[in-house]
């Protein structure tokens, strides 16, 4: 059974899957509902996806909501550098978009805006926990789906200390700014 750090993990997980031949996330995750597709075991949450069954253990889901770490603690074994750099560009142009079109009403999601922000800030930094001390570019064991060799053949950058500095800057930077001018939640 596939193992994942975080619900939140466990849930970007199936999307990666589908995907297979498009951006990552292809998919919206799909709701947690429990009884439905989560089930509560002795150690562990199972969730039901179409990639299949994922176990969450309730020690390392509670660890990393202890410290704040959404995706999880550690380095992930089920995502790979690749994927999480996909994963994050995903949610920067969706927070893009919403972002430039939101005139400030009070009929815009500027929540939304912020979370997609955010998530694509933790996403590069799941990324970056694949690079070793030092080194330039994250190494081969680092990537290892089809889909994130297939992301890097196509973007060698992709997964370099510089682009992933890089982007984790300006996906910080631009929720501080929106925060800044429109009144954000932190």
């Amino acid at each position: 059974m596939l193992i994942a750090r975080t619900l939140a993990e466990a849930q970007v997980y199936p999307s990666l899957t589908i995907a297979a031949d498009r951006t990552a996330p292809a998919v919206e995750p799909l709701p947690i509902v429990p009884g439905q597709n989560l089930t509560e075991g002795a150690d562990a949450w199972t969730l039901a996806t179409q990639a299949g069954d994922i176990a969450i253990p309730y020690v390392s889901e509670e660890a990393a909501r202890t410290v704040g770490a959404r995706f999880g603690l550690g380095v992930s074994h089920l995502v790979d550098a690749a994927q999480w750099a996909e994963v994050a560009a995903t949610y920067a142009r969706r927070a893009l978009e919403a972002d430039l079109a939101c005139t400030g009403g009070p009929d815009q999601d500027r929540f939304g805006v912020e979370l997609n922000w955010e998530f694509a800030a933790e996403a590069v930094g799941e990324a970056l926990k694949f690079l070793p001390e030092g080194a330039d570019v994250v190494p081969d064991e680092g990537v290892w789906s089809e889909v994130g060799r297939q992301s890097r053949a196509r973007n060698p950058e992709l997964v370099t200390r510089a682009k992933l500095i890089d982007d984790l800057e300006y996906y910080r930077g631009t929720l501080e700014d929106f925060r800044a001018f429109y009144g954000g939640t932190s």
